[in-house]
């Protein structure tokens, strides 16, 4: 799933630290100059998909393999409390998307973060957490997800079908109609743990950035279905 482009020189300290001391210099490396290249160069093609909501979806339970708590944080306050108890975020930029509106659907193993997908109920959330600029009508009741990441100590347990399952069950009990998202067209993984919930493939978009300059090309898929 896409992720935010842009995240705040105080995070990114944070976050080299990090991986430098618990992922090692190979890790450090291989995502420095990943990070560094999508700066002035991304591509990508991408299926946007979308989930039509309904009371059922309170019923869809998938268990993750491993033992982890899943929590739902929707305030920067609730963040701070979490902190404060020596909760362990991995140094990742939460503040800011909590900020702008958005809410984080977490699995916890103890007080270690071991994956988080991110919800946008707004245009200013969506900006936070996906750079591609597909259409979300949030007026009508719709949203958007993406920006997961699990730790890589932890992937491949299952994790991704779980969390949406958390997701749409906790967007059926609050009325919302829809949920839109993307995953890349070569991220098979994700595809197969999303198509449990039967969602529908609306387009596909192909996405370019060099420097500063970017472009956007999307065609419809008239509702193919995983």
């Amino acid at each position: 799933m896409a992720k935010v482009a842009s995240v705040p020189p105080e995070i990114l300290y944070q976050r080299a630290k990090y991986i430098l001391r618990n992922e090692g210099w190979r890790a450090f490396v291989r995502q420095g100059f990943s990070f560094v290249g999508n700066l002035f160069f991304s591509h990508g093609n991408y299926y946007i998909y979308e989930k039509n909501l309904s009371s059922t979806d309170e019923e869809i339970k998938f268990k993750p393999k491993i033992d982890c708590t899943p929590r739902v944080i929707s305030k920067p306050d609730e963040f701070d409390q979490l902190i404060a108890q020596g909760y362990d975020f991995r140094a990742m930029n939460f503040r800011r998307k909590l900020e702008k509106g958005a809410l984080a659907f977490c699995f916890f193993v103890g007080k270690e973060l071991v994956h988080v997908t991110w919800l946008a109920p707004n245009k200013e959330a969506k900006q936070e957490i996906d750079y591609l600029p597909f259409k979300v009508d949030f007026k009508a009741g719709e949203v958007c997800s993406g920006a997961s990441s699990t730790d890589p100590a932890h992937r491949g347990k299952g994790l991704f079908s779980p969390i949406y399952s958390l997701i749409f069950s906790y967007l059926a009990k609050d009325g919302i109609l829809k949920d839109k998202f993307t995953i890349e067209v070569s991220n098979v993984v994700s595809q197969r743990a999303l198509a449990k919930f039967n969602p529908v493939i609306t387009g596909k978009g192909r996405y370019l950035k060099i420097l500063w300059w970017q472009s956007w090309k999307e065609s419809p898929m008239e509702g193919t279905k995983q």
